[in-house]
């Protein structure tokens, strides 16, 4: 068959930190089929990531309401292929509706029917999230090689970062606080921890900015809650951005102090310098690849764990001290 009639679609995770884990697996795939119609299959809310990605041609979003998912399933039979990167039942569920005739995916959660090419699934817990992704493109015979993908911040997102600075004022260099993260408390460093973090970073005269979606402004108010009357110079941003706006701010930084999520994966992404802190997860499976991520992480008996809230006493996250945090942040300033 001719590539450049090829028309591949590739189901995202729904997750912002999978689905930026799953941009090396596009980047390969554009290798394996360089004059290829390449378009990604995601949720409205990743549109953004995907729109400031290059290589890839199209993106199509998945409505959440059945009756408009059924719908525009049928309007994406002209691709040639689908590939699952997620492993759930709906998502091979959903391609199936599309009839699109080749649907690949591993083989899990009892949706072996639902597939055309099913391939067993690697032990996820021995692989890095990125390589488990990229071991698709193995079973389907071809070779994969690691890379760093770039992302580009977008216009609607410096549009938007500066009509935030011109809202509230922020004049001097900043640095990002991501305090929150999807999956649960547990990967949460201390509120406590991140206000005395502000104290120290607001005597080298530069401001701090918080970041995250709607959930994490209940971290932020405990932040400047801890603060009392030292709040000037910290600005709560979370629940007020877009992603592509989350970008732009990310990209004019200094650095961001971030745990394990999302935004840590879109920092690196962006080729930005992070300091990245990790406690009841394990950095050999989702830590960010490229150099411009640190990383302190101090092992603790029970952890790796999954819970969601930590049943104990969080030591795991606990024993970060500012002072070490700070420390690289000197270096940085430096």
């Amino acid at each position: 068959m001719d590539e450049g009639k090829i028309r591949i679609l590739v189901r995202a995770p729904n997750w912002l930190g999978d689905a930026i884990m799953g941009l090396p697996f596009l980047e390969n795939l554009r290798y394996i089929y360089p004059k290829s119609h390449i378009g990604v299959w995601c949720k409205p809310h990743l549109r953004p990531l995907f729109k400031a990605y290059s290589k890839i041609n199209q993106v199509i979003t998945y409505p959440n309401s059945v009756f408009s998912l059924l719908t525009s399933c049928l309007k994406l039979r002209y691709f040639s292929a689908c590939i699952l990167l997620p492993n759930s039942f709906s998502s091979a569920l959903s391609a199936f509706f599309t009839r699109i005739p080749q649907r690949i995916g591993y083989a899990t959660d009892g949706r072996n029917l639902l597939l055309t090419q099913r391939y067993p699934p690697p032990d996820q817990e021995a692989l890095h999230q990125i390589d488990y992704y990229l071991r698709l493109l193995k079973c389907m015979g071809h070779k994969v090689k690691h890379c760093v993908p770039t992302l580009n911040t977008l216009p609607e997102g410096e549009e938007e970062q500066k009509r935030l600075r011109l809202k509230y004022g922020w004049q001097r260099d900043y640095i990002v606080f991501a305090p929150g993260a999807a999956y649960g408390s547990a990967k949460c460093w201390p509120p406590a921890y991140f206000a005395e973090l502000a104290k120290k970073i607001k005597k080298t005269g530069q401001d701090v900015l918080i970041l995250g979606n709607q959930k994490d402004n209940s971290i932020a108010r405990k932040i400047l809650g801890y603060l009392g009357d030292n709040k000037k110079g910290i600005y709560n941003l979370t629940g007020l951005t877009s992603l592509a706006g989350a970008m732009s701010i990310v990209k004019k930084s200094i650095l961001v102090v971030t745990n394990d999520s999302g935004l840590m994966h879109l920092t690196a992404a962006l080729r930005h310098s992070q300091i990245a802190l990790f406690g009841p997860t394990n950095p050999k499976r989702t830590a960010p690849y490229g150099e411009t991520t640190k990383i302190i992480y101090h092992q603790v008996p029970c952890a790796p764990c999954k819970y969601r809230q930590c049943p104990k006493d969080h030591i795991c996250m606990r024993q970060i001290t500012v002072e070490e945090v700070f420390k690289i942040i000197e270096e940085a300033l430096s």
